[in-house]
């Protein structure tokens, strides 16, 4: 039931990445800490290995989903 359960979440993430985005929302920007300016764009990340650096720049006009995978 599990499996079943994890497969249709993973199915629906899938699908929605192939809707396209709604007229302007690609254009949309929220302040999430005062001072942290910029976009995404200026932003990279480590590989999970700690060996090279992403620059999210790479990525502009593709679709992306960030999973945050920090353990606590």
């Amino acid at each position: 039931m599990a499996r079943l359960l994890r497969a249709s979440c993973l199915l629906s993430l899938l699908l929605a990445g192939f809707i396209p985005p709604s007229q302007g929302q690609e254009k949309s920007k929220m302040d999430c800490h005062a001072g942290v300016g910029g976009t995404i764009y200026e932003y990279g990340a480590l590989t999970i290995d700690g060996e090279e650096y992403i620059p999210f720049k790479r990525y502009a006009g593709k679709y992306i989903l960030f999973v945050n995978v920090a353990s606590y």
